[in-house]
């Protein structure tokens, strides 16, 4: 981080002087193509809307993990975003519903089960707006660190996923496009 720091001190960016801005940029770099590339598999996949259920799944998530004193909820959510994404999967492999069906379920679920958990006992809101909302200009540097993990694991496993079949023009093109398909499913989750 200090040579990130280094370098954008030597600039004249009156903004980019204070930490904070360097960690927003650094932050932001990482996610522009975090994001181009889930994003890419998500619509590829038709699940534009799986994203909206995820993040619903991952309030539900983060008001399990304050309940049970999780020190920081944000892993509560992503632990319970992986079992909801997992249990989509799974019941979308055994289904004949279309996939915008269930995950209307799935959202719907998943925001009762939240406001639910998060209302026990008289709770109020409130207490979830950090975790809700965010605040890019707080980003601390070990978040940066497990943005750039999260990267260049999509990274890694688009890379293999694409590049499993050793002899690809002996493999029909309908093939391989299915199994990209299923492959972007297990990456985006």
């Amino acid at each position: 981080m200090s040579i990130w720091y280094a370098i954008w001190d030597a600039l004249p960016f009156e903004m980019l002087h204070w930490d904070f801005m360097k960690n927003a940029l650094l932050a932001l770099l990482l996610m522009a193509p975090l994001f181009g590339i889930l994003s890419t598999m998500i619509v590829t996949g038709r699940m534009s809307f799986f994203s909206d259920a995820l993040g619903h799944s991952a309030f539900t998530g983060i008001a399990i993990g304050i309940i049970c004193g999780v020190a920081a909820p944000i892993w509560a959510a992503v632990g319970f975003s992986v079992v909801f994404a997992l249990l989509f999967s799974f019941v979308r492999s055994r289904s004949n519903q279309a996939a915008d069906t269930l995950i209307g379920v799935f959202s719907s679920s998943a925001v009762a089960l939240g406001i639910f958990v998060a209302t026990v006992g008289g709770g109020s809101f409130t207490r979830y707006n950090k975790y809700l909302i965010g605040d890019i200009l707080s980003v601390t540097p070990g978040e940066i660190g497990m943005l750039a993990l999260v990267l260049l694991a999509v990274v890694l496993l688009l890379f293999v996923s694409l590049n499993v079949h050793p002899g690809s023009e002996a493999v029909s093109a309908a093939a391989r496009a299915t199994s990209v398909s299923n492959r972007f499913m297990v990456i985006g989750v």
